[in-house]
């Protein structure tokens, strides 16, 4: 079925995602001249018997969303119908779901996710108190804007002021991030999605699920086991609160959770003001737990390439590089991200960029190589591959034809300094689609406002076409 022009008043611009069941479509409003996405449903793909169940549930998307005007609530504009396809108009959100951040292993500090959780638990209060149950909070779920906002989306199996779309028994959600009585199919309310929060927030803090295995068996372990604390995955020793914090988010008995979403941001912000101990090769000092990312480090970078990068950086900075250089190193994950943490310490733009061109220069032979797990901790979790590509792998483009893996990462690099995490994703969906290195810049430099854009093509040799 080839695309539409139109749907309804919306032009049709390009395509933003499939699914089995319909497509999300970029779209223009001609009215009030704005981008919006449309998310569609074709009804010739419905399975006849399921076809009321399942309209139902997304006329119940536009209908709980479309209550809901909240800044941290993708906004739903309209519904509609036509011979082919019911659609959804809404708020179209420039940036990436978390699952993206997830799955390219992105590690936060603490700080960064109690900043996005509390934006994901205002939305929810507003739900709440709204008598709106999202009940499929999981990060494919959780937008995040270039501007690091973040938005709720899909609330097509919402539950609305006390009513259900399902008959009690009936299980709905996704299975990983379920609560123990969606699980079990009982009466849920707002602590099941405040359960569904603490599944996210361990997940991004530790780099694993807390009820991890097969979908068969995940249910059992939700209602059943209690997960690993999160302490038993740090790279250093947490205070005990952050552990009964998580294990209060996760609680099985919905009495024994935080009563409101309120209650669990506050709860949070307490956890935010702790202090840690950390190693930072010089003894043991305290920190803000905010400042520190609660993963394993990442791979560790070879001698000889973080002794040049630290050369290079001394030129800039002076003595303090070592001490920079290594620390960066042990979070980072690959050149691109290394780089910008790196020049996120010169402030003069000139010196800056001088410091971009001298990395890549001097770390081209880049390699690294992970560390083993401790012993403590070796039975209980693989060290998992944070390295998808590395310098040796070129990414490959729309027509089969490789964009050099340097390029790639340089490009990454300058972008990562305007925008942050995000710029890997970008770079990579961007060199999945371009045919050749010019179409590859354009699509990343779309990304970025007009003056930002020409500022960011002047710093890898491009200009304006």
């Amino acid at each position: 079925m080839a695309n539409p022009e139109r749907l309804g008043k919306y032009e049709i611009r390009r395509v933003l995602g499939k699914g089995a069941m319909g497509t999300v479509y970029l779209a223009f409003d001609p009215d009030i001249e704005r981008q919006v996405a449309v998310k569609t449903i074709r009804k010739d793909l419905i399975d006849p018997d399921l076809a009321a169940q399942f309209m139902a549930r997304f006329r119940n998307e536009a209908k709980a969303a479309g209550r809901l005007h909240h800044p941290n609530i993708v906004g739903v504009y309209e519904y509609g119908d036509d011979a082919l396809v019911t659609y959804i108009a809404m708020e179209y959100v420039d940036g990436a779901g978390l699952r993206d951040y997830v799955r390219s292993q992105t590690a936060f500090t603490f700080g960064q996710l109690v900043e996005l959780m509390t934006l994901l638990l205002d939305a929810l209060e507003y739900a709440h108190q709204r008598g709106i149950v999202h009940r499929d909070i999981k990060p494919s779920n959780l937008l995040v804007t270039t501007a690091g906002v973040l938005k709720v989306a899909d609330f097509g199996i919402a539950r609305i002021d006390r009513t259900n779309l399902t008959s009690l028994g009936m299980v709905i959600g996704t299975p990983s991030y379920m609560s123990p009585e969606q699980c079990c199919g009982d009466e849920t309310d707002a602590r099941s999605d405040l359960f569904s929060v603490g599944v996210v927030l361990y997940e991004l803090m530790t780099g694993e699920r807390p009820f991890p295995g097969p979908v068969e068996t995940v249910a059992y372990k939700i209602c059943n086991e209690e997960p690993a604390p999160p302490s038993r995955h740090a790279a250093f020793k947490l205070p005990a609160a952050v552990d009964e914090f998580v294990a209060k988010a996760l609680a099985k008995d919905p009495e024994a959770r935080f009563s409101t979403a309120r209650a669990f941001r506050d709860a949070l912000m307490d956890v935010a003001k702790l202090g840690v101990e950390i190693d930072d090769g010089q003894g043991t000092t305290v920190v803000n737990i905010g400042t520190v990312m609660l993963q394993r480090p990442a791979p560790l970078w070879d001698e000889a390439t973080l002794d040049s990068v630290e050369h290079e950086l001394a030129r800039f900075l002076g003595p303090v590089a070592k001490v920079i250089v290594h620390k960066a190193a042990a979070v980072s994950r690959d050149r691109a991200e290394l780089c910008s943490m790196l020049s996120e310490k010169i402030d003069d733009p000139d010196t800056r960029r001088k410091f971009i061109d001298a990395f890549h220069k001097s770390a081209s032979g880049v390699r690294h190589t992970a560390p083993s797990a401790p012993a403590a901790h070796s039975a209980t979790r693989a060290t998992p591959s944070l390295h998808p590509r590395t310098a040796s792998v070129p990414e490959k483009s729309a027509t089969g034809a490789p964009l050099e893996a340097a390029f790639v990462d340089q490009v990454t690099a300058r972008l990562t300094v305007r925008m942050g995490p995000i710029a890997r994703i970008l770079t990579k969906k961007a060199a999945q689609h371009a045919k050749s290195r010019r179409e590859f810049v354009r699509l990343v430099a779309d990304s970025l406002d007009a003056q930002e854009r020409s500022a960011f093509l002047r710093d890898i040799g491009y200009a304006e076409t």
